[in-house]
């Protein structure tokens, strides 16, 4: 399934300082670490963590271009992971 640019900004707009973006019943969220361990979302698959997401961009700034290669990327990862 692949990762919107539009998810990828969610997580990296999140005020939570341990946000990682998952999948979930076909649907990318963005949460805490405790929202992880929640009946909600039990099963999720972890697709990037907002710091991850920072180190992959580098210190290119957050254009949707670097957005776009990072979400490629990831999709393939989701992909191979089961997502």
């Amino acid at each position: 399934m692949p990762v919107p640019v539009d998810d990828l900004k969610r997580l990296l707009e999140s005020d939570q300082s341990d946000a990682t973006l998952v999948l979930v019943e076909g649907s990318y969220v963005v949460a805490g670490r405790g929202e992880l361990a929640t009946d909600a979302l039990r099963g999720a698959l972890p697709v990037v963590t907002r710091d991850e997401l920072l180190h992959r961009v580098g210190g290119r700034s957050t254009t949707d271009h670097a957005l776009d290669e990072v979400a490629a990327t990831l999709n393939a990862a989701v992909d191979n992971r089961g997502g």
